[in-house]
């Protein structure tokens, strides 16, 4: 693991599969965390009681981060309590009413909360923290995107409209606040185990069918685990990730190489 002793790490979406386990993960790297959640209070509560138990500070809140002032309240409570922020680890993400789903037969009523969630909220998230770390002239500043964005995918046209402009976003961000020692990049995992995977594999034979061939397409013959997506986050965390900036790194296995 990473030496992040004493690093403040805000973690928007810390009840989520992923976003739980990153949390963990930065805990047991030594971070002080401020967790958020929107509707799911356990998950986040069982990693707020882990960071105390590790002896680690920690705050646990609710927020909905696709409302502006909502996000810009949480982050000046946050600086007010912690002192500072180091690092934005954003596990935020949209929620797919639908689940997977062909564009053409999707409900439009859907479409303006799948972009708040898997993109204006970390843009809501990171005015806030950007103006922090600039006055420190340091921060890292991490999303948590999707290989969708980079290469599209069937069923989930939406969501990697907003997982584009992610990357769009933090390659714009990078150039502008690099000079102040600050980077922003994007961890894009492939296909991940975890609940929504289990949903697919429910639906029946055809799911379980696509669920096996996209661990065919799969250098690496493996789906990935959360903990994957984890280390990541770590690393661009860390000093030793200094002078990247800009970056949507593939967690995926080699199914994407670009």
């Amino acid at each position: 693991m990473f030496d992040l002793a004493g690093k403040v790490v805000v973690i928007p979406g810390a009840s989520g599969g992923i976003g739980r386990e990153v949390a963990r993960y930065l805990v047991d790297c030594g971070c002080d965390v401020a967790l958020g959640y929107h509707s799911n209070e356990a998950p986040a509560r069982a990693v707020l009681e882990h960071a105390n138990a590790s002896g680690r500070r920690a705050s646990l809140t609710r927020v909905d981060t696709t409302d502006v002032d909502g996000a810009r309240r949480w982050v000046e409570g946050i600086v007010s309590d912690f002192g500072h922020v180091d690092v934005l680890a954003s596990c935020t993400g949209a929620h797919l009413p639908e689940g997977f789903s062909l564009f053409a037969r999707q409900d439009p009523a859907t479409w303006r909360a799948i972009i708040d969630g898997q993109l204006l909220s970390f843009i809501y998230l990171c005015r806030p923290i950007i103006e922090h770390m600039l006055e420190r002239k340091a921060g890292r500043v991490i999303a948590l995107g999707s290989d969708g964005g980079k290469v599209g995918e069937s069923g989930t046209a939406v969501a990697n409209a907003g997982n584009a402009g992610l990357i769009g976003f933090a390659r714009s961000l990078a150039r502008e606040v690099g000079r102040s020692g600050i980077t922003a990049n994007v961890v894009c995992p492939g296909p991940i185990e975890g609940p929504t995977l289990d949903a697919l594999r429910a639906q029946g034979d055809t799911g379980a069918r696509i669920v096996e061939e996209m661990i065919r397409r799969v250098p690496m013959k493996r789906l990935g685990r959360a903990s994957d997506v984890a280390a990541t986050m770590a690393f661009l965390a860390s000093d030793a990730a200094a002078y990247i900036t800009g970056q949507a790194l593939s967690v995926s296995g080699g199914l994407v190489m670009s």
